[in-house]
């Protein structure tokens, strides 16, 4: 929906589209960071010691490594996520959303494929591979694109790129 080397445009858009979103559970946010050496990881856990390590390496032991980090508030996912863009690819991801009935479209109030999305250093969802911009995402159920499109008009912005098989 936007691709901005400014973390700070991101979050702005991101929050704009989260008042649009009413929430199924408040708490349903986290991010989630690789790992891919020792310098990373320490780096990483240095700026979130709460964050849960996930080995994905031969014998879940080895690198890359997953960190995961549950916040409950806007301001703590913006600062995790301030810290951990400095670091690696990274994104911060809120589920457990509903998006609103759209009528003139024939579309329900939305909650299983609701989710929002900041992918730091990355255009894909996944953060796969490097970037120089951050993205934002919103998710919705496959075949519905044109919520997206409605839903970024509520908040002065437009769809930018095709719409991509998530998760």
């Amino acid at each position: 929906m936007l691709r901005t080397t400014d973390l700070a445009e991101a979050l702005r858009l991101a929050e704009r589209l989260l008042s649009v979103a009413s929430w199924y559970n408040s708490s349903g946010c986290y991010l989630d960071a690789w790992a891919r050496d020792d310098d990373q990881l320490r780096r990483l856990t240095e700026a979130s010691s709460e964050a849960r390590v996930e080995w994905y390496g031969e014998g879940h032991i080895g690198f890359p490594a997953s960190l995961l980090l549950n916040v409950t508030t806007f301001a703590q996912a913006g600062d995790a996520l301030g810290a951990w863009a400095d670091i690696t690819r990274c994104y911060v991801l809120w589920h457990d959303l509903k998006w609103p009935t759209v009528p003139e479209l024939g579309l329900v109030e939305e909650y299983k494929y609701a989710e929002l999305q900041v992918a730091c250093n990355s255009h894909d969802i996944h953060c796969e591979e490097w970037a120089a911009e951050h993205t934002v995402f919103i998710h919705a159920r496959p075949g519905h694109d044109e919520r997206a499109a409605w839903l970024a008009a509520q908040v002065d912005a437009q769809v930018v790129g095709s719409p991509e098989e998530g998760w």
